[in-house]
């Protein structure tokens, strides 16, 4: 069936290829991406069903494209999953490789937007298609196949009928067939069967005996004993069966005529190879038919036949377990053993003549309380096991030679405890010999050469005595060893079983431990009973302890209970400690338990029960068990318990995920809210590794979570993240990460416990807001500061910026069309000409109106000067035509300045002031026409160019004959800060230096104030014949500036060259009456805006470039050497316990 398939996952390592496929295909599919195959493989399998195509890269860090196809290819996702392949790698042998590994196509860098948007469109169509067309045939086939099961169940239904059986007989081997086969999955999943493979060997059961219908009725339905010679022709029904079946090789479902071949040929074969037609042994013999084999016996067994009576369900089962009708495999009568009864009721219900509603419900005996869970075939294989271990009163250990590995199965007693896994196996083993095991002895039994000359010689078993000190009574006793290897059939598997058992030095029988196990029964400070170990723990010997303890005597416990520990056993308790006591025997003769019994008084008491497992001289079962009173420890427990309940409750109830880092284990545990909200399990261990590598975290938002384990780890007390973590959807969900660091006595950092807030609404609805903020209102296109925010950001990130151009556009007469025919006719020009644009140009390429019929383009990734100059010549041309169609006499063109970068220029700056020269350039040589820019042309009209840039978009540009050589007083002003050890003195003097310099008429220093709440004119330097204003500019408060503090461009650079324009609050607030113009820019300490540094002057003047970069020196030289010096002043008044003035004067 097909899903909705509507995301796109893009796999690839750098930012900018995905930001460009982001950019391409947001608009029509939801988005994930991935920066490695590993992580691409997660979000696959994660989201498998959502995916519509694969956007993959070649070479990625640890996991490249091929080894992501190539698990792709082997986990079956390239059936549904197309994969596109674009990648920079031209080489015919790549292209090659990639087909191979399963690409569905492969789009080469650089490449057009709308031929990569086509292509795949088309790859995704087509898949959809395919899809469909699958399950169309899927569907044709499940009706193709209930009509040939129709079929053949009439055809098998003839042969039964031949043979005096009844169509019943087809249905109880499919049910018996399935039920047998699905406990098989369970317990032994080395056959690889799954349910659909069950499904098609039961539907295949049906022909099992297809080859009777070539029997003689004579033979077939005779009522007696079969001649040797009519056995023999009996034999030959599996070989006609199969040659039957050898004449439908036309039908489609192969797999269906191999499981019906082999069951039909080899149901009569037994696993001691007795059976016909070739006599096959163990498991040489397909699954499929061994169930068969199974099936058909019992049914023979359990129903009327003309040479015999139906045996009864026991009955058939004895017969067929002790191998009266063939040996079968041993692991299909365990499972055979586990559904017996299932069996029964099916060839109950299933009855011939009877009808398969009759219900068949097992006779519980009401006098057992028999256990309420279930185990499968393979537990009860291991209980089995355990139980002989416990007779046998052993330890056993497995051991893995050939790696080390080992496992102690089971321990008898505490002599043992040496043992622990701590190591590989000879370390550890090397351990017990010098710990445990007699001095005398230990030569005898070093692993070095005793174990290899036992895997050497080839034998299967190996034995030798040595004394173990016993920890109960603190002596050396004697120990049987015994070394098994496991694989008897393979000599160089090197797994064996070591057996340790008690004996006397010179018997050769184990000794029971009947005499060193029992604790002393008067100890009156514990509670102490000897018990059976049997159903209801019957109890032999109590001490004082016990009765004052529970308040039973002996005679009570005997006249009220007969003995019977299980009945002071709480009842809601009783099947949990039979279940616990089962299977810590399994384990080992000590153990503890805790549970819950009701005294005399009818109190309920907690109690640990302490016990262990001893056999006497008879080889009877007993259980000394010590009882200690932990109720006060057990209410406790509730109580916090219950806390903690409230806590889960108040979690769940939150939307929030709650989280605990621990460092030392490098682990991430997360509340139950994180699967709510996303919909899978969380990574939790290995997270620095993990993480960054393979998680749902947007791979650009990775370093942010990065940055976050860091500073946790680095011991930050509180620290706070937004990033995006995809959900089982396949979408990116904005969350908010808040951690709290928690420390050690000795103050390191050693966990982090905070929560997860999704603030997805409110993030996306904060974007839409810039978004719309960063758009012009009337195009709808970037307006000027968003372009250029972008257009820098993309110039300064190392691995975003390739090889671009930048274009200005300039209407050509615009001014004409809005006098002509008014403003909303020009409005629409406008929109029309933005539009235009727009189509020109990827959707990845920054588009903008800068200016009233002004437009900036700037394209990244450009591969060659050829492919601009044929934009830029379709642009031209797609604007004169623009307005052709109208119905006025009007004709629109365009000039287009174009700069490349870095080629041109290196910084967004300059970048812009060469694509100014080149559209002045354009505009000289007669309009509508492009011009790229270049050095030698530019020359003859650069000043031209700087007088208009100046006037049209209130620029400042560089006064190019008015040097101030500003290199050299900023070196001049850096070594007289940097000496100064009296800046309070020295600040003057350096605003006079730079103010003379300049020639400005007054600087102004203002510095935020040490609470953070107001910002002062702290220093001034005014030229001859200007007041001071200091004064006047004391204490303003932070929030009065937030309306001059927003006037600072991205530079820091706050330019007027006609104070009048400015607002009444800001004048109010900054600039002294008496100034004309002002040139000021923001002083910042640790990235926070901290004060401002101004040149005024009061005659009124045009400030040029060199100013500016002065000023940004300068405020950066100042930044650099007042703010260390006020911290140093704070530190020194703080130590005098002086408080800081609020404000400077």
């Amino acid at each position: 069936m097909t899903m909705n398939r509507n995301t796109l996952l893009i796999v690839d390592d750098m930012e900018v290829n995905r930001a460009i496929l982001r950019n391409l295909f947001a608009k029509d599919f939801n988005i994930l991406e991935a920066q490695n195959g590993e992580q691409g493989l997660m979000l696959l399998n994660q989201c498998c069903d959502r995916i519509a195509a694969v956007l993959l890269d070649i070479v990625m860090p640890v996991k490249d494209g091929y080894q992501m196809m190539a698990e792709m290819k082997s986990s079956g996702l390239l059936q549904t999953v197309p994969v596109i392949v674009i990648t920079s790698e031209e080489a015919p042998e790549d292209e090659v490789r990639a087909f191979d590994s399963g690409a569905t196509d492969i789009i080469l860098r650089p490449f057009e937007a709308c031929t990569v948007k086509r292509r795949v469109q088309n790859v995704i169509e087509l898949n959809e298609h395919r899809q469909h067309q699958e399950d169309i045939i899927r569907e044709q086939a499940v009706t193709l196949r209930n009509s040939t099961d129709a079929l053949t169940d009439v055809l098998s239904s003839v042969i039964e009928h031949r043979s005096v059986e009844t169509g019943q007989h087809v249905l109880r081997i499919r049910l018996f067939i399935r039920a047998l086969l699905e406990d098989v999955m369970r317990s032994y999943p080395e056959y690889d069967l799954d349910e659909r493979k069950i499904e098609v060997i039961a539907r295949a059961a049906t022909l099992h005996d297809i080859g009777k219908i070539a029997i003689p009725d004579a033979i077939l339905n005779k009522p007696g004993p079969l001649t040797p010679e009519e056995m023999e022709i009996m034999k030959t029904h599996p070989a006609k069966g199969c040659e039957i079946l050898n004449d439908l090789g036309r039908m489609h479902d192969k797999e269906y005529l191999q499981y019906a071949y082999n069951i039909c040929r080899y149901h009569h074969e037994r696993w001691d190879g007795s059976g016909y037609p070739e006599g096959l042994a163990m498991n040489n013999i397909p699954i499929c038919a061994q169930a068969a084999g199974i099936a058909d016996v019992y049914d023979a067994l359990t129903t009327d036949r003309v040479y015999k009576k139906a045996y009864s369900p026991e009955t058939a089962s004895n017969m067929l377990l002790n191998g009266q009708c063939g040996i079968f495999a041993p692991r299909l009568l365990e499972c055979f053993k586990k559904i017996r009864e299932i069996f029964a009721r099916i060839a109950n219900e299933y009855a011939d003549g009877h009808s398969p509603q009759i219900h068949f419900s097992k006779n519980h005996d009401p006098g057992i309380n028999e256990p309420s869970f279930e185990i499968n075939t393979l537990e009860f294989g291991q209980m089995k096991y355990f139980a002989m271990l416990r007779y046998e009163n052993s330890t056993v250990m497995e051991v893995d030679m050939n790696s080390g590995v080992y496992h102690l199965v089971y321990k008898q007693n505490n002599d043992f405890d040496k043992l622990n896994p701590v190591g590989l196996f000879e370390a550890s083993y090397l351990a017990f010999l010098q710990e445990a095991v007699h001095p005398d002895d230990r030569d005898l039994i070093q692993p070095v050469g005793y174990l290899e000359e036992f895997l050497k010689s080839g034998v299967m078993k190996k034995s030798r005595k040595y004394r173990v000190y016993h920890c109960t009574t603190g002596e050396y006793i004697w120990y049987e060893v015994t070394i098994l290897r496991i694989y008897a059939d393979i000599p160089n598997q090197h797994k064996i079983l070591v057996v340790w058992r008690m004996c006397d030095k010179n018997a050769a029988s184990p000794r029971k431990a009947s005499n060193i196990a029992c604790p002393v029964m008067d100890n009156s400070l514990l509670g102490i009973q000897k018990c059976l170990n049997d159903r209801w723990f019957t109890v032999i010997d109590i001490n004082d302890g016990f009765t004052a303890l529970l308040g039973y005597t002996r005679a009570e416990m005997e006249q009220v209970f007969h003995n019977r520990f299980t009945e002071i056993i709480y009842p809601e308790d009783r099947e949990k400690v039979i279940r616990e006591v089962r299977e810590q025997q399994n384990k080992g003769n000590t153990y503890e338990i805790e549970y819950r019994v009701v005294t005399k008084d009818g109190k309920v008491l907690w109690i640990l029960n302490k016990s262990q497992l001893y056999t006497d001289e008879s080889g009877m079962d007993y259980i000394s068990c010590m009882l200690i009173d932990i109720t006060t420890e057990k209410k406790e427990q509730e109580k916090l318990r219950l806390a903690l309940e409230r806590h889960r409750i108040i979690l769940d109830q939150s939307n929030d995920v709650i989280f605990e880092l621990d460092m030392a284990s490098n682990k991430l545990y997360y509340s139950r809210n994180w699967v709510k909200k996303f919909g899978y399990d969380p990574i939790t261990d290995e997270i620095n590794l993990r993480i960054p590598q393979s998680s749902h975290i947007l791979p650009e938002d990775v370093q942010v979570f990065v940055h976050l384990l860091n500073r946790v780890s680095e011991g930050a007390p509180y620290v706070e993240a937004e990033l995006r973590i995809a959900n089982a959807e396949g979408r990116y969900i904005w969350c908010r990460i808040r951690a709290t660091t928690q420390f050690d006595q000795d103050g390191q950092p050693v966990k982090a416990v905070g929560v997860i807030l999704d603030i997805d609404r409110e993030k996306r609805r904060t974007q839409n807001l810039i978004e719309k903020a960063d758009r012009d209102g009337l195009t709808n296109l970037l307006n000027k500061e968003a372009a250029y925010r972008r257009i820098r950001s993309m110039l300064e990130d190392s691995q975003s910026a390739g090889a671009g151009a930048m274009l200005l556009i300039d209407l050509d007469n615009f001014k004409a069309v809005n006098d002509t025919y008014g403003h909303m006719f020009g409005d629409a020009v406008l929109i029309e000409a933005a539009d235009q644009l727009q189509r020109q140009f990827r959707s990845e390429d920054i588009v903008a109106r800068i200016g009233g019929d002004e437009f900036q383009v700037f394209i990244n990734h450009i591969p060659s000067r050829d492919l601009l100059i044929r934009r830029a010549e379709k642009l031209v041309g797609v604007m004169q035509t623009m307005l052709q169609d109208t119905q006025r006499d009007v004709s629109l063109s365009c000039s287009v300045g174009l700069a490349c970068y870095p080629h041109d220029a290196s910084n967004y700056q300059d970048l812009f002031n060469c694509c100014d020269r080149a559209l002045y350039m354009a505009k000289l040589l007669g309009k509508n026409q492009f011009a790229f820019y270049n050095e030698d042309t530019s020359n003859r009209v650069a000043e031209a160019a700087m007088q208009r840039s100046s006037m049209k978009r209130t620029r400042i540009e560089s006064n190019e004959s008015g040097d101030y050589e500003v290199a050299k007083l900023g070196e001049q002003a850096f070594q007289i800060l940097y000496k100064t050890s009296e800046m309070e003195k020295t600040l003057p003097f350096v605003l006079k230096m730079w103010g003379q310099k300049l020639g400005v008429s007054r600087v102004s220093l203002f510095e935020g104030a040490g609470n953070g709440r107001t910002c002062s004119n702290t220093f001034e330097w005014c030229n001859e014949g200007i007041s001071s204003q200091k004064e006047n500019f004391q204490c303003i408060p932070y929030e009065e500036m937030d309306v001059c503090r927003e006037s600072f461009d991205s530079k820091g650079v706050f330019y007027c060259a006609d104070t009048s324009v400015l607002l009444k609050e800001q004048r109010r607030l900054l600039i002294p009456p008496d100034v004309r113009s002002m040139l000021q820019c923001a002083l910042y300490n640790d990235g926070k805006f901290a004060g401002m540094v101004g040149f005024h002057d009061c005659s009124g003047r045009m400030w040029v470039q060199n100013e500016i970069d002065a000023l940004i020196l300068f405020s950066e030289l100042l930044s650099t050497f007042l703010f260390k010096w006020r911290e140093k002043e704070r530190a020194s008044q703080a130590k005098k316990g002086c408080p800081a003035e609020p404000c400077r004067r």
